[in-house]
């Protein structure tokens, strides 16, 4: 699922024969911190098991008005939404 206003973060990479910056290399650290709060979220989400399995509608047709009508995206947002109400369920966990 992909949103327009989101953006994926990747490390820096190093130029050849120069070292990075010093802002660089603190980005650079950050986001293993990052992604150590997102993943236990993504594991909640994938529990949901249309979300991690594939498509298996091979039907002529069927495939194709899945695809267009964006039924992956409304399936992703509705274990999102599944995971939120989990977290907020259940009172001895901190929310993210």
């Amino acid at each position: 699922m992909t949103l327009p206003q989101g953006e994926s973060l990747m490390p820096t990479k190093q130029p050849r024969g120069t070292e990075l910056t010093l802002e660089q290399q603190r980005a650079d650290e950050a986001l293993p911190q990052r992604r150590l709060r997102l993943e236990p979220v993504h594991r909640s989400v994938k529990r949901c098991r249309i979300v991690q399995d594939r498509l298996r509608l091979w039907k002529q047709g069927v495939r194709d008005l899945v695809m267009a009508q964006g039924v992956r995206d409304l399936v992703m947002a509705r274990c999102c939404a599944l995971h939120t109400f989990r977290v907020r369920l259940s009172p001895w966990q901190p929310m993210i």
